[in-house]
């Protein structure tokens, strides 16, 4: 019996250290991966592991009972069961370490999962951009903390809602729903700015949005989803750098119209010191002012020299829209000294001289030449004339008023340096210039060039009788009669004392000798008087000549003068032509 009884005890011995090791295992395994029993499985895992102990127990108490016999089949069941616990405390030791490890893998995975799903939620809810999704009818099923915060809803109170629904204006709504449906129809990710409008709020927002479809796997529906960014700040910042843009564009402009205009009043300017006549001058003006102002028209007047009205003496642009002679009074600029203005939106004085009906705009400035009123620049439009524009009549205006100044300054003094003061006839020096051109001109036409060379008679005797002031008269007098008695174009000269030449072009000698056999005549009969005192008649010699093919104006002149020389020589008061015995 003493080996079946050892046979026993080992038996139990065996199956209770089994019974007992597994729990054991498992503990340290669990304890090893830092696993945790879910809550779900912690009644069977506690029941098992009882059930365990308790057979572990009972093995042991077996151990120490007092032997009894028993048969073959149950010590045969005993070894078996030690055989059995044996073998799966051996084998559960590696395999429940994996099934432990797995266990702790996948609580980590899930720990990790929610760790995931947590940073998703907080990235949604904090970033700064607003999330949603919606339901195939567009209903929303989500929306961020930027949504809540930025539209001042709860977290609850879309829920379920449409665009159209919540959003103040409805047909934004709207809007938004057909870009959700392009995306259900699709299939595609659309990209796309929307302008919303958030309540108690006037100005739209801009959101620049992200919508793409997707499955939820649950149901098996489609589902939008949709991030949108709030790029209110960038539209209005690119809305006012494109409204500088515009603005610097239509400086730029400005400038060009600015500097194109500088260079008109430039040219003009440089023109206007180059004019020799008021025409010119007034062409110019109308030149520049034509490019200045291209759709509207104007005209220059002048106060005549009786200052009694005021006359036209250029215009330009369209329709004639004043007056071309009118009196001082008739306008307000002549009147006050300063522009008037008269437009739709500045119903300023209606000038006298402007031609009813009166329409559009229309600028009268006054031209001042050394402080005086001279003439107006006026100018007439259809639209209103610009402050600026304005601005630059006036510039004209006065620069014109300095140019027409400038001019009778030069005009008289080339006067002074070509006429004699006397006799207000040209001088030697001028005579002789212009003869050069003349005999120029003849040798180029074929046509002659006449000379007459007069001198009076008997002008010492005269100056002594009468005196040099009555001696004066009598050449003013006889410069008089000389200007009557020739063409427009021929050239009196005061040579000397009281000498005179006349240079007379494309004359023949058959009409010279008549002409100035006429002119010593008419000398011969002149009548001047000193006061009520009738002064002595006189008379004057004369000598002509002719000119040749290469004759110099010297040579010309000497011609004249010595057949001048030889009337005196044979009695005075008589004409005498060049002929070649005199050489």
């Amino acid at each position: 019996m003493e080996p079946i009884y050892w046979n026993c005890i080992i038996a139990h011995s065996i199956t209770a250290f089994s019974y007992f090791g597994i729990p054991i295992v498992i503990g340290v395994f669990f304890a090893k991966t830092k696993a945790t029993i879910p809550s779900q499985f912690w009644l069977a895992f506690l029941l098992s592991g009882g059930f365990i102990l308790f057979c572990g127990f009972h093995h042991l108490l077996a151990i120490f009972e007092p032997h009894s016999a028993v048969s073959l089949l149950h010590l045969g069941v005993l070894d078996l069961m030690a055989f059995v616990s044996l073998s799966a405390l051996l084998y559960l030791m590696p395999t429940a370490y994996q099934i432990v490890k797995a266990i702790a893998k996948s609580q980590e995975d899930t720990r990790e999962l929610q760790r995931s799903q947590q940073m998703q939620q907080l990235f949604l809810d904090h970033g700064p951009f607003g999330a949603y999704i919606k339901d195939e009818q567009s209903r929303v099923l989500y929306y961020n903390q930027e949504i809540q915060s930025r539209f001042s809803v709860d977290p609850q109170e879309w829920l379920g809602k449409t665009d159209s629904e919540f959003l103040p204006d409805p047909e934004e709504g709207r809007r938004v729903m057909e870009n959700d449906q392009v995306v259900l129809k699709t299939l595609r990710p659309l990209k796309l700015i929307e302008e919303v409008k958030i309540s108690d709020n006037d100005q739209p927002c801009y959101w620049l949005s992200f919508k793409f479809p997707f499955t939820d796997y649950a149901t098996g529906a489609y589902r939008i989803g949709g991030i949108s960014i709030d790029i209110t700040e960038s539209i209005e910042a690119q809305r006012s750098l494109t409204d500088l843009n515009q603005q610097l564009e239509e400086k730029t402009l400005e400038l060009e119209t600015k500097k194109r205009e500088l260079i008109y009043l430039s040219d003009m300017t440089d023109m206007l010191y180059s004019c020799e006549s008021e025409d010119e001058v007034y062409q110019v003006v109308a030149l520049t002012c034509s490019k200045l102002f291209p759709n509207m028209s104007g005209s220059i007047y002048r106060i005549a020299n009786s200052k009694n009205y005021v006359q036209m003496n250029s215009f330009w642009g369209g329709k004639i829209t004043s007056k071309e002679i009118f009196s001082l009074s008739d306008c307000w600029a002549l009147r006050r000294g300063k522009l008037n203005i008269l437009s739709p939106r500045n119903l300023g004085l209606i000038c006298s001289h402007l031609i009813q009906p009166v329409r559009g705009t229309h600028l009268c400035v006054p031209l001042f030449a050394q402080g005086e009123v001279v003439g107006i620049l006026h100018i007439d439009a259809l639209e209103e004339i610009s402050p600026e524009d304005q601005q630059t009549t006036e510039i004209i205006a006065r620069t014109l008023g300095i140019a027409l100044n400038n001019l009778s300054i030069k005009q008289r003094l080339t006067h002074d340096s070509l006429r004699d003061g006397m006799t207000q006839l040209f001088n030697q020096s001028y005579m002789q210039s212009i003869t050069e051109q003349r005999l120029a001109e003849a040798e180029r036409s074929g046509q002659p060039l006449s000379v007459i060379f007069l001198d009076i008679d008997n002008f010492k005797s005269y100056n002594s009788r009468y005196g040099h002031v009555t001696a004066n008269i009598l050449l003013q007098g006889l410069a008089k009669l000389l200007l009557k008695s020739i063409r427009s174009f021929d050239i009196p000269c005061r040579w000397g004392g009281e000498e005179f030449v006349i240079v007379m072009p494309n004359m023949t000698l058959e009409a010279l000798r008549k002409r100035v056999e006429q002119l010593r005549l008419d000398i011969e009969q002149m009548q001047l008087k000193d006061g009520d005192q009738i002064l002595q008649s006189i008379t004057a010699s004369f000598g002509i000549a002719v000119s040749e093919p290469g004759i110099t104006v010297k040579d010309l002149l000497n011609r004249a003068n010595q057949a001048m020389l030889e009337a005196k020589r044979t009695g005075k008061n008589r004409v005498r032509e060049y002929v070649n015995t005199f050489n």
